[in-house]
């Protein structure tokens, strides 16, 4: 995967929406390869895309994270990674990070014309992911609420 083409627009907008929504510095990693499997670190917001490129979007933290980010996107003071606010703002932050980054690729490449699936959302202990037939690519981003890692992957043989 040429990360530059479909990397770098998440990266992009998961700073630029931190900052604007949430008012947190990201301070970012550089991207690596994560290999066949992505281990969660607790709360994972998943989206999915098709059309001319098919693959797929993390937005990965702790759980104690995700009730800090909720935290800050609604004022609202959240006791549990479980409750369905935290869901729902996890959800809708990895929502706009990847609506963003896909509407930029789709501007500079329009043929590819990328859609986004709705975003699912997972929490829990142990969790692993397997990259079937994607190459995938991850940045850790660190913010005052706790370390965000965001993997990208995107099917083999793909633009």
């Amino acid at each position: 995967m040429n990360d530059s083409i479909y990397m770098a627009p998440f990266i992009r907008a998961t700073v630029d929406v931190f900052k604007e929504m949430l008012d947190l510095t990201v301070t970012r990693g550089q991207p690596e390869t994560e290999g066949d499997s992505f281990a969660s670190r607790g709360f994972t917001v998943i989206v999915g895309f098709t059309g001319g490129a098919r693959g797929r979007f993390f937005l990965d933290m702790a759980r104690e994270t995700a009730v800090k980010l909720a935290r800050s996107m609604t004022g609202e003071d959240y006791q549990s990674f479980a409750d369905e606010e935290v869901l729902l703002c996890g959800a809708e932050l990895g929502n706009i990070v990847s609506g963003r980054a896909i509407t930029h690729i789709n501007n500079h490449q329009p043929g590819l014309n990328i859609r986004l699936t709705p975003p699912s959302v997972f929490a829990g202990e142990a969790l692993s992911m397997f990259n079937v037939r994607l190459s995938s690519w991850s940045v850790v981003m660190e913010t005052e609420a706790g370390p965000v890692k965001i993997n990208v992957a995107v099917e083999e043989g793909k633009k």
